[in-house]
């Protein structure tokens, strides 16, 4: 019962499942020859690994003809294992050997200066890489947002516990404006008074995310809270979106998580900064939550909610949706 031109015997059969296999093979080697082994698109060689108990991959941005990649650990605001990858058209993968590591998940594009800062380092365009070491800058580092008063000079750099920092993108000065929360290593760096006028943040919630400028004011969100009942009870007071004009702490705009920080600038930062929108994207127990910066004032907007997968009020599983240019005359907005 065997389809015409089927073999009819066992020997005939495993004759043509040799030959079968023999051209398979030939045919994987035509393709090795070709670039690195891949499955269905997936090239095992591009793992990406560090030492600590978590590795994850904070932030991935093309420029200067290759692709950057930054891994991160769960909680190093002092460095890490992790490292600085460099992608090329190939496919050729290698660290850097100026990596510091830390738990790093910002990036953005600086125009004047012709850098990319993605976590403490900065790439020109030649591919020299510079960078910010832990001791000048503590933090987990979350964020980047264009400078409100020298914007082609400096920019800033937010932590995932509050702090605020303004770092001169030629020589690399850094200048602390709210200290990060993390508290202070052992030795006598924990014993040091605090300098003084020194601004420890009272922003509630923690587990920063995003940061972005406009309009005036460099917007920060984060979200999850410390609460007994935070992975049980969604519906308890967690993060919050806040802004800071230039002095002081944070001052609050939302009770609510948030994550994303943009505009329609993207990486590079709004071009019109004093009139181009500014967007967060949150959430609480009831439905999404779009904050929208128009004209100096918020206005917000409540969206159905698809699905529970985000709600947990520790803010542990957010890692983290985005509003992102994908070369449509729309933009993607990824939440729940």
């Amino acid at each position: 019962g065997c389809p015409a031109g089927m073999p009819d015997s066992p020997k005939a059969a495993l004759s043509l499942l040799a030959a079968a296999l023999a051209a398979a093979l030939a045919g994987c080697g035509e393709r090795k020859a070709e670039g690195p082994p891949q499955v269905s698109g997936v090239y095992p060689h591009l793992a990406v690994h560090n030492r600590e108990g978590e590795c994850g991959v904070g932030a991935v941005v093309p420029w200067a003809d290759r692709l950057w990649v930054i891994t991160y650990g769960p909680h190093l605001p002092d460095g890490s294992s992790d490292r600085l990858w460099e992608i090329d058209g190939a496919l050729g993968i290698a660290a850097r050997p100026e990596s510091v590591g830390g738990t790093p998940a910002n990036r953005m594009i600086h125009r004047e200066t012709g850098q990319l800062l993605i976590g403490p380092y900065l790439i020109g365009s030649d591919r020299a890489v510079r960078v910010i070491p832990p001791s000048a800058m503590r933090g987990r580092l979350t964020g980047n947002a264009r400078h409100l008063a020298d914007p082609a000079g400096k920019a800033y750099y937010g932590t995932m516990e509050e702090g605020l920092y303004e770092v001169d993108l030629r020589s690399l000065a850094v200048r602390e404006l709210i200290a990060d929360g993390n508290p202070p290593k052992g030795g006598a760096a924990a014993k040091a008074p605090e300098p003084p006028g020194r601004i420890r943040s009272q922003l509630p919630g923690y587990h920063g995310k995003g940061l972005y400028s406009g309009q005036g004011r460099v917007v920060y969100a984060n979200n999850g809270e410390h609460h007994p009942r935070v992975g049980v009870d969604p519906t308890i007071p967690s993060g919050a979106l806040a802004e800071w004009r230039g002095e002081g702490d944070w001052s609050m705009v939302r009770r609510a998580q948030f994550t994303e920080v943009t505009g329609p600038g993207g990486l590079e930062g709004n071009r019109e900064p004093g009139t181009d929108p500014v967007w967060s994207v949150g959430w609480d127990a009831k439905s999404l939550i779009l904050m929208a910066l128009h004209d100096g004032k918020w206005t917000s907007y409540r969206l159905p909610k698809p699905s529970h997968s985000y709600d947990g009020a520790h803010g542990w599983n957010t890692e983290w949706p985005r509003i992102r240019d994908i070369g449509e005359d729309d933009l993607l907005m990824t939440m729940h």
